[in-house]
């Protein structure tokens, strides 16, 4: 697993490479402007309601008056920490909902963009083939409905794993993996696809090599550090990476 997550991340760079030497930055430009617009509004939306969500829940349930009452310092410092990682862990999952509203959004795009990159990686003529697209969009909005709904069932007993003291403080490792790994299968399976691979064959793939999607989410996640630039492009390198990947593993296989 460790040299699948050091191929994922070596994978950033060599797609920069392929990017800057078959011009793909154009294609960047006016989608990666809608991603970033998109970004930020949803970023500001969630900063705006999360905070209210939490003490609306303390309210509800008589923490915030069973503190009082007691005045302890020590439940007082670990409600207060278990409320820093109830917001951080909600935080984690309304980007998953803006990640896959994303990727629903986009996957014409992505499954153009992906042909085009197949095509160029096999020097072979781009010739756009209708109903391959039409297959390929089909399928990635399938991919992506199905993960958003086991993402959620996984998510809900590490939301509730939050409130237990100390060992909820960890939950957001779990859930930033597993954000990271269905980040990543998204963008890998536009590869398998093209490589004819069926959903369960490609399903298998990564479950088979875990590292593959876990580092490509990884550095997809990172690249958002990075204001305005790094948001306009992170999902691109993050498609062309995947691709150069699943191409990389199956031939050493």
């Amino acid at each position: 697993m460790l040299k699948e997550l050091i191929l994922s991340i070596r994978a950033y760079f060599l797609a920069h490479r392929f990017i800057l030497q078959h011009k793909l930055w154009k294609w960047m430009i006016i989608p990666g402007i809608i991603y970033a617009v998109l970004f930020i509004v949803g970023m500001n939306y969630f900063g705006a309601t999360s905070s209210n969500f939490i003490e609306w829940i303390i309210l509800k349930t008589g923490l915030k008056t069973w503190l009082d009452s007691i005045s302890s310092d020590w439940l007082g410092f670990f409600i207060t920490m278990g409320s820093f990682w109830l917001w951080f862990t909600l935080f984690l999952f309304y980007f998953a909902l803006f990640k896959y509203l994303f990727l629903l959004l986009f996957s014409p795009f992505f499954s153009y963009l992906h042909l085009k990159i197949d095509a160029i990686q096999k020097n072979e003529p781009f010739v756009f083939d209708q109903d391959a697209y039409k297959k390929l969009i089909k399928r990635a909005l399938l991919l992506n409905v199905t993960n958003l709904l086991w993402q959620t069932v996984y998510l809900i007993p590490i939301v509730l794993f939050c409130s237990i003291p100390l060992i909820g403080w960890f939950t957001p490792i779990f859930t930033i993996l597993m954000e990271c790994y269905f980040l990543g299968y998204g963008m890998l399976d536009y590869g398998l696809a093209t490589e004819k691979k069926s959903k369960i064959a490609s399903a298998t793939y990564v479950g088979n090599h875990k590292g593959l999607p876990i580092g490509n989410g990884i550095v997809f996640y990172l690249i958002h550090l990075l204001p305005i630039i790094g948001w306009m492009t992170a999902p691109f390198y993050a498609l062309i990476a995947a691709h150069l990947n699943t191409q990389e593993v199956k031939d050493n296989n």
